[in-house]
């Protein structure tokens, strides 16, 4: 098959490694030359490895796109595959692209079509321009030119990989450009196999696919064409088995910055004689493993390399460590075996290979050291599931396993530490391969807690205006990566070019001097520190008026401006977000000759996918500045929804983190008008997390139609509180039209507050609440923290503690009617804070249970706070057994209680009718 499916797929999936080097700040630019996507796209699969990227601060917003735009240009697609016994195959297709824009011409007019010799033939039968008045100019011979498709500049080779480029002529606003090529397929990457796949991403306008597949009957053959607008009709006629796949047009949708794979958001066609990716890693086991055998002269080497060690992890990390910094990256392919690595001993002789090639050989060393690894096969790019049926369509990447540690690494991230992957091979499916068999994972999601940058400043500003200072930088995880990057330009360019564009591109122009410190080494945390001291000098500015504040010389970009990546407004497709954490601070010192600029207001958010706090004060003559920024998501593929749920709160973010210095009075702020305010109580026992509230916006047909954004206007005292995404019960009232809605779980955002290590006593916080209807409400929640378990329960109170299911003992007699329980939720002054609903979990075998509104006594103990309320009855939901007619012996119902703060516990009452 072609190298990456160059001729028929897009290039919106070409590989290209995000990295945490897109950390950096813009400066950073000019030091790194890109891979262009058609030098991405002609890389072989399975080494997704290209030049890392870096983006600039300015490339984190981008100006939204219409969805409804109209197309530059639409493509229409038409082909025909014919698969012989032998599991080789012919295919013609006729490609037509029709120009809709001007601004095209120039970037369509010349096409070109990749293929690997030896693999394929490829055979022109026409190309011509369709003028719209229907006359056809053909594309000259002279003007069809077939060349190498790699050079060896960007330290790729292939030999046998080439390039057919066709120029067309004559091409204007309304013509239609024309391709029929036919391809003799003799061998697939996997000798004795057969796979095929193409992308129709909507980003290319595709109008209409008509793709015939035919092959024998009795052949093993898997087809599938999936996403909207895609269909497969199949026949066998005569011994031949005949699928027409069809993708009709859909609406044009613009590329959106950061989206993920057309693979995981668009329709494709996948062809495979696979019938698990567990078989294809079998294939690539069979080719590749034998390859990463041993050496005396490797068993040696790992003898040297872990000389000294005795903790085996310990082994596995300096044998890392030794294969990065030794070991160049290299896309050497000198035949067609895609899929098959060099033997580890050459590797080692070169010191130089592709992914799969480091892979072997560090396999091999693990191995000399009796620790076992594993090949896992993986994406390098924005594609987060797997293709059905099997194929290479999204796997471009090879990277190590080690169960004994449950540990994935990458040798050819050589910036990251041992078992830290580049970004965007988190939350990824992998393909395992072992000796043993083959078998699918997942790598784990980013953790903030594990991907840290700490970036701490000193400005000094002198009597005579003079400013200088200097900063520290510490990370971890990915973003340790990017510091380390970074460390090796400032050796590769020199200290005094990398001083002067950094502090230029903050606008505040320089001199200064890097201390790289551990930079240079693969462990955590990855520490740059730095000196700095700024051209201009510090006037202050008149009364009430504002001066920026230095940040000094970081490397990494301002809080809020590369995690959850850019916006864009209106987002159709899913977008790639990271988990990670940030904190800055700032102290500012000034002279006693000079004004103190006063503290700034401080900023407080808490958002389902992230959170930001800043603090301002003023200790002597210093002015500290504080800011974290943390973002939370749970995985790396955040909804195209998501986007309307951050974009206003990180606009705030970005507000308070590029604020300037205020001196004299500080202007009067426009009153706002304050939402009303709904006060809520809540019971929570000392150490333990509660959660308080659960907002959730559902459409009737109960799916959920948005996220709220909870917005922390004053903080706990005494805890701390947490917004998180999640599942949990709606509590609409019996009239409203959702009220079915509140049997099943939703999706919404949960409130949870945690009371300080020992506190006990009263506590509140406020919150702002906002909606996608743009309201606004406020929550003020009086919180009673209480020193054990028994405050709160009783028979028929809420638990503290629903996790597990509490079991009940009831008698019954004979034909006669029980009242099970009676549930309620009071406030310590007896007030009710809503009736429980009720579901039935496992239903009675031997009688029959129902739920309804009802008033009964509570029976606190004498030591609860509530025990007063035992004397008068309250409204609740009472349960009631009713035995079958008859019916003498055990019985048993387990119910599950959800109550109007969304919290949840279940009950199993055990009954004996007597």
């Amino acid at each position: 098959m072609l190298d990456q499916k160059a001729l028929k797929t897009s290039k919106g999936d070409a590989v290209k490694r995000h990295h945490p080097i897109s950390f950096l700040v813009v400066l950073l630019t000019v030091f790194v030359t890109c891979l262009s996507s058609e030098d991405a796209a002609s890389q072989g699969p399975l080494d997704g490895k290209t030049v890392p990227q870096v983006s600039s601060q300015s490339d984190r917003s981008q100006q939204p796109v219409s969805p409804d735009a109209t197309p530059p240009f639409t493509t229409q697609f038409k082909g025909q595959l014919t698969i012989r016994d032998n599991r080789t195959a012919t295919e013609v297709t006729t490609k037509r692209i029709k120009i809709l824009s001007q601004g095209v011409v120039q970037s369509l007019s010349q096409q070109q079509v990749q293929f690997v010799e030896g693999m394929q033939k490829l055979e022109t039968l026409e190309a011509f321009t369709e003028k719209a008045d229907g006359r056809h100019v053909a594309v000259d011979s002279a003007n069809i030119i077939t060349r190498d498709a790699a050079s060896g500049l960007q330290a790729t080779y292939a030999s046998d990989l080439k390039i057919r480029t066709f120029i067309f002529p004559d091409v204007a606003v309304g013509d239609t450009l024309v391709m029929t090529l036919k391809s003799d397929i003799l061998r697939d990457f996997f000798a004795g196999q057969l796979t095929d796949f193409d992308v129709f991403p909507r980003s290319q306008s595709v109008t209409s696919v008509q793709y015939t597949i035919e092959a024998p009957a009795n052949l093993d053959l898997s087809v599938r064409a999936t996403g909207n607008g895609a269909s497969d009709k199949t026949e066998v006629v005569g011994g031949v088995r005949r699928h027409l796949v069809e993708v009709t047009g859909g609406a044009y949708r613009p590329e959106e910055p950061g989206a993920v794979s057309p693979f995981d958001r668009d329709p494709y066609m996948a062809i495979s004689t696979f019938h698990s990716y567990e078989e294809l890693g079998l294939a690539y086991g069979k080719a590749a493993l034998p390859q990463s055998k041993p050496t005396p002269e490797i068993r040696v080497l790992a003898d040297e390399i872990t000389r000294g060690i005795t903790d085996r992890r310990a082994q596995a990390a300096a044998i890392d460590v030794w294969v990065k910094q030794n070991i160049r990256y290299v896309a050497v392919y000198l035949s067609v075996g895609r899929v098959v690595p060099h033997d580890a001993a050459t590797v080692l002789k070169n010191k130089f290979g592709d992914c799969k090639d480091k892979v072997t050989l560090m396999s091999a060393l693990l191995a000399a050291k009796g620790i076992a690894s594993e090949a896992a096969l993986i994406n390098l790019g924005p594609a987060y599931s797997l293709p059905e049926p099997p194929t290479l369509a999204v796997l471009n990447h090879v990277i190590v396993y080690l169960p004994e540690f449950d540990l994935y690494d990458d040798p050819t991230a050589n910036v990251e530490a041992f078992g830290t992957l580049t970004a965007e091979a988190y939350d990824k499916p992998v393909v395992r391969v072992a000796a043993t068999g083959a078998s699918l994972a997942r790598t784990s999601p980013l953790k903030p807690q594990d991907h840290t940058a700490q970036v701490k400043t000193i400005v000094r500003f002198a009597a005579d205006g003079t400013i200088s200072g200097q900063t520290e930088e510490s990370s971890t995880g990915i973003l340790g990566g990017g510091l380390r990057y970074a460390g090796g330009l400032v050796q590769q360019i020199g200290q005094e070019t990398v001083v002067q564009r950094q502090l230029q591109s903050f606008n505040t122009p320089g001199s200064g001097h890097f201390e790289l410190g551990s930079s240079a080494e693969l462990r955590d945390p990855a520490v740059i520190k730095n000196e700095f001291t700024l051209n201009d000098h510090f006037k202050a500015p008149a009364p009430a008026g504002i001066a920026t504040i230095p940040v000094g010389m970081p490397f990494s970009v301002r809080l809020g401006n590369y995690l959850l990546g850019a916006r864009l407004s209106g987002r159709q497709s899913a977008f790639a977000c990271l988990a990670g954490s940030q904190s800055e601070d700032i102290d500012a010192i000034f002279d006693p000759a000079l004004p103190m600029p006063s503290p700034l207001t401080a900023v407080s958010i808490d958002n389902a996918f992230f959170t930001y706090r800043s603090t301002y004060r003023i200790e002597n003559r210093v002015l500290k500045i504080h800011r974290e920024f943390v973002s939370r998501v749970s995985r790396q593929v955040c909804p195209p929804e998501a986007e309307a749920q951050i974009t206003a709160d990180l606009n705030k973010v970005r507000a308070d983190v590029y604020s300037g210095y205020r001196f004299g009075a500080p202007s009067r702020p426009v009153e706002a008008k304050t939402p009303p305010v709904t006060e809520m109580t809540s019971q929570v026992i000392a150490d333990q997390s509660r959660q308080i509230g659960f907002l959730y916006e559902l459409k009737p047909d109960c799916s959920t139609a948005a996220f709220a954004t909870v917005s922390t206007i004053e903080p706990p005292k005494h805890g701390k509180i947490s917004i998180d995404r999640g599942t949990g019960y709606s509590n609409f009232p019996q009239n409203n039209p959702r009220f079915d809605c509140n049997k099943n779980q939703s999706e919404g955002v949960k409130i949870a507050y945690e009371p300080n290590q020992g506190f006990i006593g009263d506590d509140t916080l406020t919150v702002d609440i906002l909606y996608a209807d743009k309201s606004v409400s406020r929550r003020h929640y009086s919180i009673k923290v209480n020193p054990g378990s028994a405050d709160r329960t009783s028979a028929g109170a809420k638990p503290q503690s629903p996790a597990q299911i509490i079991e009940v003992a009831r008698t019954a007699v004979q034909d006669q009617r029980l009242r099970v329980a009676t549930l309620f939720d009071l406030n310590p002054d007896c007030s009710v804070i809503g009736i429980p609903t009720v579901r039935i979990l496992e239903s009675s075998k031997n009688g029959s249970v129902t739920s309804e509104k009802g008033s009964g006594f509570p029976n606190y103990p004498a030591n609860n706070s509530r025990s007063k309320c035992n004397s008068n009855a309250v409204d609740g939901e009472v349960i009631f057994y009713m035995p079958g007619p008859g019916y003498v012996g055990a019985d048993a119902v387990t119910i599950e209680i959800i109550y109007p703060d969304g919290a949840a516990s279940k009950r199993r009452y055990a009954i004996e009718v007597k």
